[in-house]
């Protein structure tokens, strides 16, 4: 399963690498194809709008000093600015005025000024000499005196230099971005399983408690019913021990299924809650009928201070099943002649419940872990007493799922007090009045 867990956290990076990939691709050369058309744009404006100063007003701008030398621009070039430069020719084409000396430009525009000229028609063109490359344009003039072509062009090295620094950054930033996002993906895509593989070794855990709660009483249940099927001559009157033994498991387990069953509905999310309000203190007082039997039969005195008319909002089962765990706890961890006590107030409108104890008390170290699934103090006793491990945790999501908090008194030896509050709107006949319960003990009313 971790094997899949880590392909499949690959593939979600692979995935989410690749749409990234696409997506920087797209913008850089949109931001390229972008960058590219403008510069190309305001190079070819810039053309025409000189060859029009030339041909329409028949000016050449003048110029006295030539601009620094530039390495990619050859030095025989004389020209007005650093990047436009001008040549007028007449009908045959030959120079009649230009602003810069370059034979090799001039002999490659006039094949361009001559076609212009003849098709009476602007052109674009680029010529490349030696690596560098110009953009020049070409259009034909007529006055009244004079006719020919006005070619304006200008050397695109520095607009190539610039195109090329722009893309170079574009992609060396797109290939940083991928690697910090694949990276950081990687990192997502373990966040994003971290659940998955949560779920799988709370599975793994769970089938293994499982399993483990399941061999025991099997093999008890196994063990007496070879006991009591080995002497074929005995009566069941003979072997009621180990039969009784064998039932007593049974029952353990069907309690185990039940809280199996019901833990696995709360990790599926199918409990559904159906929420109303309900008379709190008439709920309590039928657990303390139903459980008084269960606490005189272990000899144990229990005692109920319940405030009445308190109305609650919530869950009346899943509150029922809640404090019916806590008692059951204290019945099964309170020796003989101990005491239980049930108790609910409301303070500030918020509900108290509290079940306390003089059972044999938890350590501090073990209060955060009797909340986990499966988890025993003393794991022969709560066998021998019928306990599953799983109480608690129950008890613990009922709370949380009804925004209660669960506090835990304990001192070893002396008992134990299981207080949950919940917040609610609640009414009173009188707040002063408590109903008692007087407890049992030994069977005899105290």
């Amino acid at each position: 399963m971790i094997r899949e867990l880590r392909k499949m956290r690959m593939r979600l990076n692979i995935y989410y690498t690749l749409m990234l990939v696409l997506f920087i691709s797209l913008f850089v050369g949109i931001a390229y194809f972008n960058v590219h058309y403008t510069n190309k744009m305001t190079t070819d404006r810039d053309l025409k709008v000189k060859a029009a100063l030339v041909r329409d007003l028949n000016i050449l701008p003048e110029f006295d000093d030539k601009p620094p030398n530039n390495g990619n621009i050859p030095l025989d070039e004389e020209y007005i600015d650093p990047l436009f430069k001008y040549i007028l020719r007449n009908e045959t084409m030959d120079i009649t005025q230009s602003t810069i000396q370059n034979q090799a430009l001039f002999q490659e525009s006039q094949e361009f000024a001559r076609q212009s000229w003849l098709d009476q028609e602007e052109r674009w063109d680029i010529i490349s000499l030696q690596g560098t490359d110009y953009r020049i344009f070409s259009t034909p003039f007529h006055d009244n005196e004079e006719n020919g072509v006005v070619q304006t062009y200008c050397n695109l090295t520095m607009i190539n230099k610039f195109i090329s620094k722009f893309t170079n950054l574009l992609i060396a930033t797109g290939v940083a971005s991928i690697v910090v996002a694949a990276l950081l993906g990687w990192w997502l895509a373990g966040r994003a399983m971290m659940p998955v593989r949560h779920a799988w070794q709370r599975q793994r855990e769970f089938i293994a408690d499982v399993s483990h709660e399941l061999r025991t009483p099997l093999t008890v249940v196994q063990s007496n019913l070879d006991v009591a099927l080995a002497d074929q001559d005995s009566s069941i009157k003979d072997n009621i021990d180990w039969l009784q033994n064998a039932y007593s498991e049974t029952e353990n387990m069907g309690k185990l299924i039940n809280n199996l069953l019901f833990i696995a509905r709360i990790d599926a999310r199918e409990i559904k809650f159906k929420h109303s309000e309900f008379n709190l203190s008439d709920l309590l007082t039928q657990l303390v009928s139903r459980f008084e039997p269960l606490f005189r039969s272990k000899n144990l005195i229990f005692t109920a201070a319940i405030a009445p008319e308190v109305l609650m909002h919530s869950d009346e089962v899943l509150i029922r099943q809640m404090v019916s765990i806590f008692l059951d706890n204290a019945s099964k961890y309170t020796l003989a002649g101990g005491t239980v006590s049930l108790k609910m107030g409301c303070i500030q409108n918020v509900i108290e419940i509290s079940v306390t104890d003089s059972g044999i008390g938890i350590d501090n170290s073990e209060k955060e872990k009797i909340f986990r699934r499966f988890y025993r103090i003393d794991k022969a006793r709560s066998r021998k007493q019928g306990g599953t491990g799983l109480g608690l945790a129950i008890a613990a999501w009922i709370a949380s799922e009804h925004r209660g908090q669960i506090q835990v008194f304990s001192k070893l030896g002396e008992g134990s007090a299981f207080k949950v509050h919940f917040p609610n709107s609640t009414t009173f006949n009188d707040p002063q009045t408590e109903i008692k319960y007087i407890g049992f003990m030994g069977g005899r009313l105290r």
